[in-house]
């Protein structure tokens, strides 16, 4: 659906991350967060650009002053995005939200809303919910709104990727085409957020990712195709980012950065052309595709980590998965990553399928054997819509049928198969949790040693000092902290 620009009418539109707004109601001080939410930048963006007036609230890191101030005003329509793990707090902030303004439409977006598309709107306090991108299909909807009061419901069946109530029945619509041209979207509406309270800045150079691996869920989400942008645009926008609000580590949160080899060598050549000293590490990175010259070029134009989606060790494991990379890749990329000075985040999973004690503890054995810099041990978590939920549903059996409740950085599982008890993943996890502790530990002691001191540029070495001299003042904060309450007139 294509919908002209109406813009004799301007709405009042409020956009909220969720995800942590219950803990946020003792919140007195701002919190901090590593960057800000990259979708609704976008959202804000484009809401902007058509027109309407935006507001932004990010629960993480606002006071819980802010937070009710925030939702004690007036709008016209209320956007939340949420995850699977974060769709209660979504609920929490849109049953806020109705009981001041109970006739204000509340819409939910995200991953979720692609997930669960049915489940979304069985919550009362939710009108209506978006899957897949939302950048234009948003934009049809509220100008639906505008145009029709009381909106039709012929109407809201030509808005793509809509969910909507229909006499009692949920409806949902076909996805909006993928945005072909992602360099035509405005940057992220950094303005409308708090930048002072991240750590980093977050940008993205492509979107999608056509691999199909079993437990991930991006092909509900984004779809099979890879799109990229400009590699010049970019930079761009990292030097826009930097005059802005400051010099800070760039985060390049695509889900699969080395897809095209001509793309991140072309990012990085922008780089070094400009001659910009830009620090910046990588969220997605296939170890099949790693380069020599390629990851070399990274380092050089400023790339010091990057993350490595292992998964196992073990052939029949990766193959169960869908990981099309071999335990070979694996060793052969954190090599090459070792030799060009790039840290590397290695992160494993526990209990997908074929998996078992054995092929974890060989998952461990290779880790210690390559020396990963930073490994990560996570439960596998099976959501709706992938073939690991499917799996789950076939060979084992659930621990906790409330996928909403999964959390990623838990110990506990979430199911257990006839090969793979429960108790067997507690234990092998117990093992493995205790490796990667020590690990990151033995990787700041040994952070200094002369030819490791050679290799770090004055960031990697500025970062390391901030971290040990907070080591080194936890005592005295914990010491000021109990003094300060158990005084004379302190709150016990």
């Amino acid at each position: 659906m294509s919908l002209e620009h109406f813009g004799s009418l301007t709405w009042d539109i409020a956009l909220i991350d969720p995800d942590g707004f219950l803990a946020a109601r003792n919140r007195r001080r701002p919190g901090k967060r590593l960057f800000p939410h990259l979708g609704l930048g976008y959202l804000a963006a484009c809401l902007e650009k058509n027109g309407d007036r935006v507001s932004v609230l990010d629960t993480a890191v606002a006071t819980n002053r802010e937070i009710q101030r925030f939702l004690s005003q007036p709008y016209n329509v209320v956007g939340i995005t949420t995850t699977s793990f974060t769709f209660r707090e979504a609920q929490a902030v849109a049953r806020a939200c109705k009981r001041r303004y109970p006739s204000t439409p509340v819409i939910i977006g995200g991953p979720h809303a692609s997930i669960d598309p049915e489940g979304c709107l069985q919550s009362a306090e939710i009108d209506y919910a978006l899957r897949g991108e939302g950048e234009t299909a948003l934009i049809d909807f509220i100008e639906v709104l505008k145009r029709t009061s009381p909106a039709k419901l012929d109407v809201f069946a030509q808005v793509p990727g809509l969910i909507f109530r229909d006499q009692g029945q949920v409806r949902v619509n076909p996805s909006a085409a993928r945005i072909q041209e992602l360099d035509q979207l405005p940057y992220p509406a950094w303005h409308l957020f708090p930048m002072r309270r991240y750590r980093q800045h977050v940008l993205l150079s492509s979107r999608g990712c056509p691999m199909d691996c079993a437990f991930c869920a991006i092909r509900s989400i984004w779809g099979t195709l890879w799109l990229r942008r400009d590699p010049e645009q970019v930079v761009n926008e990292i030097e826009w980012l930097r005059q802005r609000w400051g010099k800070k580590l760039f985060h390049i949160n695509d889900d699969n950065l080395t897809m095209n080899p001509e793309h991140i060598t072309r990012f990085c050549d922008e780089i070094l052309r400009r001659r910009l000293t830009v620090n910046w590490v990588a969220q997605g990175m296939r170890a099949d595709a790693a380069q020599p010259e390629i990851l070399a070029k990274m380092r050089k134009a400023g790339c010091h980590r990057v993350s490595l989606g292992i998964e196992s060790i073990d052939e029949t494991v990766l193959a169960a998965v869908g990981k099309k990379e071999t335990p070979e890749d694996m060793a052969r990329a954190i090599a090459l990553c070792r030799k060009a000075g790039i840290q590397v985040l290695g992160m494993f999973m526990i209990g997908n399928p074929q998996d078992s004690v054995s092929t974890v503890k060989a998952s461990l054995k290779f880790a210690k054997a390559v020396k990963i810099d930073l490994p990560a041990f996570y439960m596998a978590l099976p959501y709706p819509r992938t073939r690991l939920w499917n799996f789950v549903k076939t060979h084992g059996r659930l621990l906790n049928e409330d996928y909403l409740s999964f959390d990623h950085m838990s110990a506990e599982p979430v199911f257990a198969t006839p090969e793979f008890s429960a108790e067997q993943r507690r234990k092998i996890f117990a093992q493995a949790d205790k490796f990667c502790r020590r690990q990151v530990f033995k990787y700041h002691m040994i952070f200094w040693w002369p030819t490791r001191l050679l290799r770090r540029n004055g960031y990697e070495i500025a970062q390391e000092v901030k971290l040990w001299l907070k080591a080194v003042f936890f005592p005295l904060k914990v010491f000021r902290f109990l003094f300060r309450r158990w005084s004379p007139g302190g709150t016990k």
